[in-house]
């Protein structure tokens, strides 16, 4: 089926990518489909973890819920969008009277605004065409302002129109002009070929699944509205794509249209138009008979679900069942002697996908998320009236499963050595006092704080008794650089900054201020906060919670009618109130008061959204109920939702809302419920928000009493909670902390497991970053960066050919995990270690011998392949350190002195000059991903009997790869948010070693010059000689001492770019030149870029080369002085748009240089015989005569040239005796003496589709 599984090692997250099955279009123009996997990923159309590759415009919201302000003239007040796969969009600025604007124009009554990516590598042109309400228009103006849309044109002129329609919007019903994605829904290019994607819009129409019940009566329907409302209509679904359209899309001129209602006769959205079509099927579609029995209401999933990060419901009741391929070709009359052809009109393929309630039923009753279980692809015959389908073998997955723990684990003495309690919240608590992830446990005692560091994730290491992560803890140690603050007097610990480092907080006393953790392991100087409201932060009815999305805690504060926020300003404290009113029924809002005392009141994420919700829980006397209020941002809630199957927790006199605990206890994202039961604890799982799963309940935990304190965290640091028990009572001393794991397994919902059914089977396995991180602080390897979270990460990923009966191990390690709390982005690791095939000897009870691996036997045992990669992570340490951040870990030769170590490096990574402190972070930004390093070993040393020679010999590697990068500010900040900027590689030094450090092969790539489009103009390669030769002649140590230097320079064509079309520069001409005898000035004998190039004189924007040795031609020798000599010339001429109707000149060339909007292609030529070349060839040396002419001068035209049999085929390009080698040409009518137009006639309706070939000889 062509599946791939791979772990991403910037990022340690795995993916896997399956193809959809669809025919290709013309000229390979088609929708290239397929499903990905990935480990990081949520909820979907298509099961938890999977989507759909397909392109949108949406708006940012990690770092703020949207605010709908599009047409603010501030450029701070609006939202950032977001291409998919690309980067933030940043407006394009100009130059204008007043100095930088952003760029805007008014084309057909829309204000259309420039885009470009934050990071640059598309270069593409981005637009927002967003209609200017006028009363001449009689479309109500909600519809007016609701009338936006985006387009792109990429580098090679393809346009791709997003959101041009409701239909291909996501907003919000109530509002429309209040959109939230625009959907992909038209690309076409310049040569008539096109796509149409259709989506479907959600609504409340369903089918039931045997066993289903209606979902529209269940209780957290009540407040959703009938089966019609229009709240219900936000999401949207691919529907139908069709591409191969029978008539090129062209206007009479043939120019691509703006938009294709501009056609004279515009295709409609039917077969009659299109060959091909993909059919997303939810339900709708027979089984059987897709396309020839009407459509029924699409199944409702069990699992529906809910977003609010758009600041309004955006609600997924489908599910993707299957893609159907279908062809629409008509008959083909006879013609022209060919045979009439019978045409097709049907399903041809599908990939139909199997989910995990479907294979059993039992887990719809209890539906978390949908999991997709098989992936099944059908090859589908129509004809006659009857169907024909067969199947290859389905594709299978398997995930973690959430299996609650059983037994009940005691925290050891040693690591309780110093808590003579358990923890009470208050001599004693949990806290990650310095950004690790882990939560360790602090106390402050005399005025000193104590710290006890969470040792968990590496318990197997420290402890030879643990089988598996139990809790540890380290001794207790004094916290030596300590604020001045006493927690006991109101202090508290938070993180106001949301970069995942604690802040020690006072708001209390005359001067309320915090300390900033350091980075490291203290604290900054005492910072009083720039405006604190005039609240009391003790009230019982105020709450710290993110509001509007950006990752700060708000102040939230509720006054019987009204909430009252105060936007968080970070560590400078808070903005002033925003009076948010309450509507009078509850069922439209939030009438709470957080310190009611009759009701259990919460602030908990029950959609899975990622925001906070206000949660009601009741379960006393007053009856069940949970409920809550979904966040909106900017403290607004939604209708209330009360989920299903609320628990009976205990007897109505019994429920004591303190023994209720709410956690995500299973990673989905939704929060669940916990309660202390008297008769043991009891786990409710949230079901996508919707309900509460029966009770699940703990087969142990210990006694349950009022002095103890029981709390959810991750203690393990693997990502998981575990259920923390602890007793302050002299008679639990010893035993005085336990603990049961919520997940026994690990984190749950992670693809393990898949099997193709043709004999491949690929194994996942995941671990928490914090393992790694610990494990190289206890050897004295400290990351220079650390994460405030754990990260499930790819361990190891084991591929078995049960045909061939091989096992292939990959095993990863990971170190230098970043978090960027300004950008709030998970930047990935700083180096990753993969081990290839490793040995089974090493890997203890991991091998099957019922499986017989071939490549496990003696004979066929391979070393592993150690691979060290080195990551630039975005990281900012000022413009000294931009990309030498691990040089300490980095290979040494042996015997070198540090100057040379530090010369053996290619210099750092320059950055433009002129950069404030924040553009030098946003431009360290850039290199976020980019490989830095790469080593190469082989690990045939790990073995007991090594000798110290083997070992050193492992510890040499075969190969190391090094990168410097080059950075261009494209656009300053001005207005914006972000500036813009553009990095490519600079210099590429490899060694190979193959294991002998003194003699390595040394190759040197240096790109010396890019165009604004990131074509390299100037480059050079260095191949460097040896650093001495075993060899006893001088002449032969000459020759292997010497380095071999080429040098080229690459010109390219014209831009095109105006409102309808955009094209960058295309290569056009390429010398190559053999360098000789030039010096190098860099360190270790090293070229340099200014070895090469320099600015022009008066150009200082310009690069030109700066060696000046003679020419000479290819046929001389340039070896033994300071010379170049051109080795390869190549030359492309392209074609004009009109094809030469205009000049009446079919065989027209563009000149050297041009190129017009279609980028048709012309002739290349390639340099194959200079005047000199061929007096060497056709004159035959004679003793005392002159020269024999072979060939004589005069001749040679007529033999090179030509195209007769006894012709060459060569062409003199300029006139001056050099003979170049064409390619041949193609041609565009069938006619070899069509005249231009009508070749271009047939070129327009034939969608520029060669139709003549014309090679070198005519």
């Amino acid at each position: 089926m062509g599946e791939k599984f791979a772990a991403n090692p910037v990022t340690g997250t795995g993916s896997m990518t399956v193809p959809i099955a669809t025919s290709p279009g013309r000229s390979g123009f088609g929708p290239q489909l397929s499903l990905s996997y990935d480990s990081g990923a949520g909820n979907g159309p298509f099961g938890f973890g999977w989507s759909l590759s397909l392109p949108a415009i949406t708006r940012k919201t990690d770092k703020g819920l949207p605010r709908y302000r599009d047409r603010s003239a501030d450029p701070q007040d609006a939202d950032v969008f977001v291409l998919s796969g690309a980067e933030d969009l940043v407006p394009v600025l100009r130059q204008g009277a007043a100095g930088l604007e952003i760029h805007e124009d008014t084309i057909d009554g829309y204000r259309v605004r420039r885009y470009r990516p934050r990071i640059e590598g598309l270069f593409a042109r981005i637009e927002r065409w967003q209609w200017i309400p006028s009363a001449a228009d009689p479309r109500p103006q909600a519809e007016q302002r609701a009338d936006v849309h985006w387009r792109s044109i990429s580098k090679d002129n393809i346009l791709t129109i997003y959101g041009a329609d409701a239909g291909s919007r996501i907003a919000d019903p109530e509002q429309p002009e209040r959109i939230f994605s625009w959907l992909i829904c038209e690309s076409r290019d310049d040569k008539g070929n096109g796509i149409r994607y259709l989506y479907k819009a959600e609504d409340g129409a369903f089918t039931l699944r045997p066993g289903q019940q209606d979902p529209l009566v269940q209780a957290h329907q009540r407040n959703r509205g009938l089966a019609s409302d229009r709240r219900r209509t936000a999401q949207r679904y691919l529907q139908r794509i069709l591409y191969g359209n029978r008539r090129p899309l062209l206007t009479a001129q043939g120019q691509r249209p703006r938009r294709l209602r501009d056609l004279q006769g515009p295709p409609s959205d039917t077969a009659v138009d299109w060959l091909f079509e993909v059919r997303f099927d939810y339900g709708e579609l027979d089984a059987a008979n897709p396309t020839g029995t009407a459509e029924q209401p699409w199944f409702h999933r069990p699992d529906a679900f809910s977003s609010y990060r758009s600041g309004f419901e955006v609600r997924t009741c489908r599910r993707c069942e299957r893609v159907l391929m279908l062809h629409h070709i008509p008959d083909q009359p006879a013609s022209g002697g060919r045979a009439a052809q019978k045409g097709y009109e049907g399903v041809v393929r599908s990939t139909e996908f199997v989910y995990d309630d479907e294979l059993d039923p039992t887990i719809a009753s209890r539906p978390v998320y949908s999991f997709l279980a098989q992936v099944e692809q059908k090859g589908w015959k129509q004809e006659n009236g009857t169907t024909t389908v067969r199947s290859l073998p389905p594709l299978q997955f398997r995930y973690s499963q959430p299996i609650p723990g059983e037994a009940v684990e005691v925290v050891d003495s040693t690591s309780l050595e110093n808590l003579p309690i358990g923890l009470d919240g208050a001599s004693y608590r949990w806290v990650d006092l310095h950004g690790e992830g882990l939560p360790g446990i602090l106390t402050e005692q005399a005025g000193a704080w104590f710290y006890k560091r969470n040792l968990s994730p590496v318990s197997q290491r420290l402890r030879a008794d643990a089988q598996a992560d139990v809790a540890t803890f380290a001794a207790l140690e004094t916290v030596a650089s300590q604020p001045n603050a006493s927690l006991g007097n109101g202090a508290q610990i938070l993180d106001l900054a949301g970069d995942g480092l604690p802040d020690v907080v006072s708001f209390n006393g005359p001067l309320p201020g915090l300390y900033e953790h350091d980075g490291a392991e203290g604290w900054q100087p005492f910072r009083p906060f720039r405006q604190l409201p005039n609240v009391n932060f003790g009230d019982p009815n105020l709450r710290f919670i993110d509001l509007d999305g950006d990752g700060h805690a708000d102040l939230l504060i509720s006054e019987g009618d009204v909430f009252v926020w105060h936007h968080s300003l970070e560590e400078q404290g808070f903005e002033a109130a925003q009076r948010v009113p309450l509507p009078w029924d509850e069922e439209k809002g939030p009438r709470v008061v957080f310190a009611d005392g009759t009701e259990s009141i919460h602030l908990a994420d029950m959609s899975g959204d990622g925001l906070v919700d206000v949660v009601r829980i009741r379960a006393g006397v007053h009856g069940r109920e949970i409920c809550y209020w979904p966040n909106l941002g900017y403290g607004r809630f939604g209708a209330k939702v009360s989920m299903d199957n609320p628990p009976l927790f205990d007897h109505p006199e019994l429920f004591d809302p303190k023994r209720l605990l709410l956690a995500d206890i299973d990673g989905s994202g939704t929060t669940d419920l916990i309660y202390l039961h008297a008769e043991g604890v009891r786990l409710y799982f949230n079901q996508a928000g919707n309900g509460c799963s029966e009770a699940v309940p703990l087969k142990a935990f210990p006694p349950i009493h009022n002095a103890a304190q029981v709390t959810t965290l991750d203690l393990l640091g693997n990502g998981t909670a575990c259920l923390v028990w602890s007793s302050p009572l002299t008679g639990d001393g010893g035993r005085q902390m336990r603990y049961v794991k919520l997940m026994a397994d690990g984190k749950p919902h992670l693809l393990t497991t898949s099997v193709n059914n043709l004999g491949a089977e690929t194994r996942v396995r995941y671990c928490s970053s914090l393992r790694f991180y610990l494990e190289d602080k206890l050897n004295g390897k400290p990351w220079i960066t650390r994460l405030p979270f754990p990260v499930h990460v790819v361990e190891r990923v084991e591929t078995i050919d049960h045909i061939s009966r091989n096992r292939f191990v990959s095993r990863y390690a990971y170190h230098h995990g970043y978090f960027d709390g300004e950008e709030r982005e998970f930047r990935g690791f700083g180096m990753v270690e993969q081990w290839d095939t490793e040995r089974l000897d090493v890997v203890a009870g991991e091998s099957d011998p019922a499986l017989g691996f071939l490549n496990e036997e003696a004979a066929h045992t391979q070393p592993p392949v150690h691979t060290k990669t080195w990551f630039h992570t975005g990281l900012w340490l000022g413009r000294e350190r931009v990309s030498r951040q691990y040089a300490s870990e980095y290979y040494l030769e042996p015997g070198l002195t540090p100057q040379q170590v530090a010369d053996q490096l290619l210099p750092d990574t320059l950055l433009p000059e002129g950069l404030s402190s924040a553009e030098g972070r946003e431009a360290c930004r850039a290199f976020k991903g980019m490989m830095l390093r790469q080593e190469v070993y082989a690990d045939d040393a790990d073995h007991p009997g090594a000798t110290a020679a083997e070992i050193e010999r492992a510890r040499t590697p075969y190969m190391v790869s090094e990168q410097s990068f080059a950075l261009q500010q494209l656009q300053e900040r001005g207005s914006n948010r972000h500036a813009v900027f553009f990095s490519h590689p600079r210099e590429a030094l490899t060694y190979h070693y193959e294991r002998n450090p003194a003699d390595p092969r040394i190759q040197h790539a240096l790109t010396l010059e890019v165009d604004a489009f990131g074509n390299v103009r100037k480059q050079a390669a260095v191949g460097y000689g040896r650093r001495s030769s075993p060899l006893s002649e001088v002449w032969d140590q000459k020759r292997q001492t010497t380095p071999l230097l080429t040098y080229t320079e690459s010109n390219f064509t014209n831009a095109i770019d105006s409102s309808d079309q955009h094209r960058t520069p295309l290569p056009c001409e390429a010398i190559t030149y053999e360098l000789t005898e030039v010096p190098a000035t860099g360190p270790a004998g090293r070229y340099r870029a200014e070895d090469f190039i320099e600015p022009t004189p008066g150009s200082p924007g310009q690069l030109r080369h700066r060696f000046n040795p003679p020419e000479v031609p290819y046929e001389a020798t340039a070896s033994g002085s300071r010379r170049r000599r051109p080795i390869e010339h190549l030359r492309t001429l392209y074609r004009p748009n009109d094809l030469g109707a205009t000049a009446g000149n079919a065989s027209l060339l563009l000149p050297l240089g041009q190129l017009e909007s279609l980028a048709l292609p012309g002739e290349s030529y390639k340099l194959a015989f200079t005047p000199g070349l061929l007096d060497a060839v056709f004159q035959r040396p004679r003793a005392g005569q002159p020269a024999e002419e072979l060939l004589r001068i005069a001749d040679r035209n007529q033999v090179l040239g030509g195209q007769a049999a006894d012709q060459g085929g060569y062409v003199d390009l300029d006139r001056n005796g050099h003979w170049w080698l064409p390619s041949g040409r193609s041609f565009f009518s069938p006619g070899p003496v069509d005249p231009p137009a009508t070749e271009l006639s047939a070129a327009r309706a034939h969608f520029f589709l060669p139709r003549r070939i014309r090679d070198p000889f005519g």
